[in-house]
């Protein structure tokens, strides 16, 4: 069975709901924070909202799994997402995250991450996992590394440029 929630000392990784709008709007309209992912902010919330309906409500009924949503335990705030969407352009499963500024630097994307890597092999049996960043993603990239993928090609994809991070799952 697929686990729709996740836990880790600090967070609590959860689906999105309907009710999470104003929180997908934070994340997706702030330039610094979509500065590597998103071509234009969400201008308002009904913006958000598609992206909330496209992107991973849309996943999970599409393929069972999508981003989860990433609260901080302690206030309950959703502060971020970070989970495994599959990419029909390459075939392939990504794990990708994106957090509020405020919660840069604490080790949250490493820590919320590792979990989702257990999540996709264990849950999903996923075999190859990706990561698609941006060559001056120098966070991001850390964050690969840590959870130890290796830079393979530069592939064209959403009209910019990325390195794919890599790594192989085994069960």
């Amino acid at each position: 069975m697929i686990r729709t929630e996740l836990e880790t000392v600090r967070l609590r990784l959860r689906h999105f709901t309907p009710a999470d709008l104003q929180a997908m709007y934070e994340l997706n309209s702030d330039p610094d924070v979509i500065r590597y992912a998103e071509a234009t902010p969400a201008r308002n919330l009904q913006e958000a909202g598609q992206r909330l309906a496209e992107g991973p409500l849309s996943d999970y009924r599409k393929y069972g799994y999508g981003r989860f949503a990433v609260e901080w335990k302690g206030t309950g705030q959703v502060i971020g997402f970070c989970g495994i969407k599959y990419l029909p352009e390459i075939e392939l499963p990504e794990i990708g995250y994106r957090y509020l500024k405020k919660f840069w630097g604490q080790g949250i994307g490493t820590e919320a991450a590792k979990v989702c890597v257990d999540f996709a092999r264990d849950d999903l049996e996923i075999q190859k996992l990706v990561a698609l960043i941006a060559p001056e993603n120098k966070a991001s990239i850390r964050i690969a590394v840590k959870l130890g993928m290796t830079r393979g090609p530069l592939i064209h994809i959403y009209d910019t440029d990325a390195y794919q991070y890599e790594m192989l799952l085994a069960a």
